[in-house]
C-alpha cells in the first residue's frame, strides 16, 4: 500500500471525469477509483481529504494514473503576466484538476483517442473502450481484436484501421527513450484517421508532456469567450506532419502553436479545463450558474 500525501487543491473525481485514462476504471464511490482492465488491474485508488491511497506500492504509477504529478500552480510563473491574471479566475475555479496519464497501456490509450472522434466520450467511447479491453484479453494482440464488429458506427471502422496502421509506432514508443514528443507525432500522423488533434490526444494521455493541447471545439470556445489567445486557423495535418510548431510557418497563426507558445506547461491543463467546463456550464447554457460569467464574453 502507498500514500501520497497530496499540496494543495484535489479532487480525484474531477480528475479522472475528463482523462481517456478513466476508461479503464469503475467509480467506486466519492473519490475512489477501481481499474478494470490492462495493467494493474485491480490497483485501487483513494483520496480522503489528504492522502491519495492505493493497493499498489508503486507510488510513480499512482501519481500518474492519479493526476498528482502534476500541479497547474507550479507552471503559473512560466506564462506572461497578463496572460496569468487571465488564467487566475480558472486556476480558482478548477485548482482540484490535476492530469489523469495511462503510459502503461498505450495501445487502449490510443484506441480510446481515435474512438473520441465525434463521438461523446462518457455516453459511448468509454462502452466501447471497455469492449475492446475485454476483447484485448481474450486475444492478447489488440490488431486481431475485431473493433468494427462492435457496432455500425464510422469511429469503430477508422479505429480498426488506424490500430494496425498505428501499432508499430505504439510498440516502438514503449521503449525507454524513444524519441522526442515532435517524432511522436509525425509518425503518428503518418497513419490513416490520425490527425493533429487525435496525436496530441494520445502524447497528452500517455506521456508527462503538459505542453501539449488537442484543439478540439472545447478548447476553441473556451480560449475565445475567456480571451486568453488570437488565433486565425486550427492546425493542419499536411502542415503538421512537416513542422513542429517552434519552426511552422503558420505558427503566428494557429491556436497550437499558440497555446505552446503562451500556456506552455498549462497547455494540457488549460485544454482539460475547457472540455470540463465546456461540459458543465457552456454546452448546457448554464451561464446563469458559471463562475466564470464575469471574465466570460459571452454568457
Amino acid at each position: 500500500m502507498v500514500r501520497i500525501k497530496v499540496r494543495g487543491s484535489y479532487d480525484l473525481d474531477l480528475t479522472m471525469y475528463p482523462s481517456f485514462a478513466s476508461s479503464l476504471f469503475d467509480k467506486l464511490g466519492r473519490n475512489r477509483w477501481v481499474k478494470l482492465y490492462g495493467a494493474f488491474k485491480g490497483l485501487k485508488l483513494r483520496f480522503d481529504g489528504r492522502f491519495v491511497e492505493s493497493n499498489v506500492n508503486r507510488p510513480e504509477i499512482v501519481e500518474e494514473l492519479s493526476g498528482l504529478w502534476y500541479d497547474p500552480e507550479e507552471h503559473l510563473r512560466e506564462v506572461s503576466r497578463g496572460l496569468r491574471n487571465k488564467i487566475l479566475p480558472v486556476l480558482d475555479e478548477y485548482s482540484g484538476l490535476r492530469l489523469s496519464i495511462n503510459p502503461y497501456d498505450k495501445e487502449l490509450m490510443f484506441v480510446s483517442t481515435v474512438l473520441s472522434q465525434r463521438a461523446d466520450y462518457h455516453a459511448t467511447v468509454v462502452r466501447w473502450v471497455r469492449a475492446v479491453a475485454s476483447m484485448l484479453e481474450i486475444y492478447g494482440d489488440v490488431r486481431r481484436v475485431p473493433i468494427s464488429a462492435l457496432g455500425r458506427s464510422y469511429q469503430l471502422r477508422r479505429a480498426e484501421v488506424a490500430v494496425r496502421e498505428c501499432l508499430r509506432v505504439i510498440e516502438l514508443d514503449k521503449s525507454p527513450g524513444f524519441e522526442s514528443t515532435w517524432d511522436l507525432k509525425r509518425k503518428l500522423l503518418g497513419c490513416k484517421y490520425v490527425g493533429p488533434k487525435v496525436a496530441n490526444a494520445y502524447i497528452m494521455f500517455t506521456r508527462r508532456a503538459p505542453y501539449t493541447a488537442p484543439v478540439d471545439i472545447h478548447f476553441q470556445r473556451f480560449v475565445k469567450r475567456l480571451g486568453l489567445l488570437d488565433y486565425r486557423r486550427k492546425p493542419v495535418k499536411s502542415v503538421c506532419s512537416r513542422y513542429a510548431c517552434w519552426s511552422c510557418p503558420f505558427r503566428s497563426e494557429c491556436l497550437e502553436a499558440a497555446a505552446v507558445e503562451n500556456f506552455r506547461a498549462l497547455s494540457s491543463w488549460i485544454q482539460t479545463v475547457a472540455y470540463v467546463h465546456d461540459k458543465r456550464y457552456c454546452s448546457r447554457g448554464l451561464c446563469g450558474e458559471c463562475r466564470l460569467k464575469k471574465v466570460c464574453s459571452s454568457p
